[in-house]
């Protein structure tokens, strides 16, 4: 039993560091290196949301848009109240010029967490729902899973 908890602390320590590398490269504005390193996680973490978030919003910033739809299109199918996602469909399909695949809805009302969460948490949490600086005329403020 000893081992299968190594083996599970080393499992979750590998997957805090790609976290971490992922909003790195992100942040830098490494947008392929960002995709890969969120792929990476999604191999061996494949119901993490905030990785396929990111994943959408780094297909996104490399003009990769059908990608980056069916990435947020998986984000809100495994979580339906996820507004990351809802917010960025919603902008992709107005600039595909489509009409949604399933109903986005309205957006739910994002929880409160409870003091004395982890940092590395709220720094991944505040990246992902922060509105991007206005890039251009044809560009509307986007998201940063």
């Amino acid at each position: 039993m000893d081992l299968n908890v190594s083996k599970y602390l080393i499992k979750e320590e590998l997957h805090k560091q790609w976290t971490q590398q992922a909003v790195e490269l992100a942040l830098r504005g490494s947008w392929d290196e960002a995709a890969q390193a969120n792929l990476r996680i999604l191999e061996s973490y494949p119901q993490d949301i905030k990785a396929r978030n990111r994943l959408g919003k780094a297909y996104f910033e490399l003009g990769r848009h059908e990608e980056a739809l069916q990435a947020y299109e998986e984000c809100l199918k495994a979580q339906p109240s996820n507004n990351i996602a809802r917010r960025r469909l919603a902008d992709l399909y107005a600039l595909l010029h489509r009409e949604p695949a399933t109903p986005l809805g309205e957006t739910i009302p994002t929880l409160e967490l409870a003091e004395g969460d982890d940092d590395e948490t709220d720094e991944v949490d505040a990246y992902l729902e922060e509105d991007e600086p206005e890039a251009g005329a044809e560009e509307e403020t986007a998201e940063g899973e």
